[in-house]
């Protein structure tokens, strides 16, 4: 969508009537989530302190954003480093399909989409050619246009350890007038930058039982998130164990954190599914606080991207890259009419494997890393086809208000409504727990994927806010006073 036309405004038609609303026609009148007709009984709070400034009142739809088709081939980019974070130069990135990774578990030689070789600051790119094989054709068109590749880098250390690490990246493939929202968001992703470790796991670890135990996401996890674009590079443990001294850098007490290895490209991979399962995972929130209500829709593909764990050892993991996730679910989900003084985040199972990758060079011993992957939509037999995650009230109110950003804040005129439909949501660090280990996401908002509030005829004013921009810019979430 057009960078400027973040939002959709207008006033509440009831359900029966004729959508006219161009800019928000999904909500507008929509049997999936009928536009909200606060009442004039609610009484908004304060406290004994001067109200700042409350920014300017929204009174009228802006002109409803287009998608401008992209053209040419697609480039994917990237850095890597050692683990030092000096620059790994000269080295050999290959580009695999993330999506041909059969789900029965058995193995695969992964196609070679292309190769690179990093520049001198550890930077490299790779342009794909206009016209795909048509099996890795077939992974972008299942993907809203978007090919979700694996970049990785395997070499040896003098001494002969492994040294290695895996990027993920998006190529936005689809073009011209076939192009979709996807293919626009993957070419606007900023490169990630990854430094290479050492593997030197020779037995595969498998996920423990105890670790499908679906996670439900918590007021304190909520609390955690920020308004972040990113998502921390930390350290995390799969069994819930202390990080703290950890070093992934050390194996022995030798510290390969300087070491440069050869330039690579002369190994052997395979790879194949560990294990798969399903987790409910934060896909966005609404907020509604004074005579307002709330509504969210998450409608018939997914439309989020997840920050990748990865693992050399299966029992410390942290977030190397980015992948969205753009299939078809075939079906809506969402809520409308909730508040007021009401704000929750919203979360739909997704299936996720752990990939075991074997890494094979000459005159070495086989070694393994791992890599969790978001799949698809998967509602588990006999459960919910989506449910309510942590209670964000706290991000609602005077207090939060006080705290937000002045240039952030705008008015909300009664009886109308403003709708996120382009631009991205916030982070979320903790959207799910998945295998033991906590993934990253963020929702790309459009005509299908959006946040929602209305308000009332309430006599106070009804101020609302961004949580990393402009309402008219990229709110990322709408909060509410």
């Amino acid at each position: 969508m057009a960078a400027s036309a973040v939002i959709g405004l207008g006033l509440p038609s009831p359900a029966s009537a004729a959508c006219t609303q161009g800019t928000d026609s999904s909500g507008c009148g929509s049997t999936s989530s009928p536009t909200p007709t606060p009442t004039a009984t609610d009484v908004k709070p304060t406290d004994s302190g001067a109200l700042l400034s409350s920014g300017p009142t929204i009174t009228a739809a802006p002109s409803p954003g287009t998608l401008t088709p992209v053209s040419g081939a697609a480039t994917v980019k990237g850095v890597f480093t050692l683990g030092d974070g000096s620059p790994l130069a000269g080295a050999t990135v290959t580009l695999t399909p993330v999506d041909e990774v059969p789900a029965d578990g058995s193995d695969i030689t992964p196609t070679v989409v292309g190769t690179a070789k990093t520049a001198a600051d550890g930077s490299w790119s790779f342009t794909l050619p206009s016209t795909l094989p048509s099996k890795v054709q077939s992974y972008a068109d299942a993907n809203g246009g978007v090919l979700s590749l694996e970049a990785s880098f395997d070499g040896l250390a003098p001494d002969g350890t492994l040294l290695t690490g895996s990027d993920y990246v998006d190529a936005g493939v689809a073009a011209g007038s076939a192009t979709t929202e996807g293919s626009v968001a993957a070419r606007a992703e900023t490169p990630n930058t990854v430094a290479i470790h050492p593997d030197v796991d020779e037995t595969q670890v498998t996920p423990a039982d105890s670790t499908l135990v679906d996670t439900a996401d918590s007021t304190a996890d909520a609390a955690a998130d920020t308004s972040s674009d990113s998502s921390a590079n930390t350290w995390q443990s799969a069994d819930g164990a202390s990080t703290t001294g950890f070093s992934p850098d050390t194996v022995n007490g030798v510290d390969y954190s300087a070491v440069k290895p050869d330039l690579g490209g002369g190994c052997l991979v395979k790879k194949h599914v560990i294990k798969q399962h399903d987790y409910y995972t934060t896909i966005g929130e609404a907020h509604a606080y004074y005579d307002t209500t709330a509504a969210f829709e998450y409608n018939n593909t997914l439309s989020s991207t997840w920050g990748i764990a990865t693992s050399v050892d299966g029992e410390h993991w942290s977030i190397t890259g980015k992948m969205s996730r753009k299939n078809s679910t075939g079906h809506a989900v969402g809520f409308a009419n909730q508040g007021p003084h009401w704000a929750k985040r919203f979360q739909v199972p997704i299936e996720y494997q752990d990939v075991d990758k074997r890494t094979t060079c000459i005159g070495v011993k086989t070694k393994h890393a791992y890599s969790i992957i978001p799949v698809k939509d998967d509602i588990p037999s006999g459960g919910d086809v989506a449910r309510y995650g942590a209670d964000v009230r706290s991000k609602d109110g005077v207090a939060s208000y006080r705290n937000s950003k002045p240039a952030y804040r705008a008015v909300l005129g009664k009886k109308q409504y403003a709708t996120i439909t382009s631009g991205t949501s916030i982070t979320y660090g903790v959207a799910a727990k998945v295998f033991g280990v906590t993934v990253s996401l963020d929702t790309e908002y459009g005509a299908s994927h959006y946040q929602k509030i209305t308000a009332g005829s309430g006599g106070s004013e009804h101020d609302i806010w961004g949580a990393k921009g402009k309402i008219s810019g990229n709110p990322g979430v709408i909060y509410s006073y």
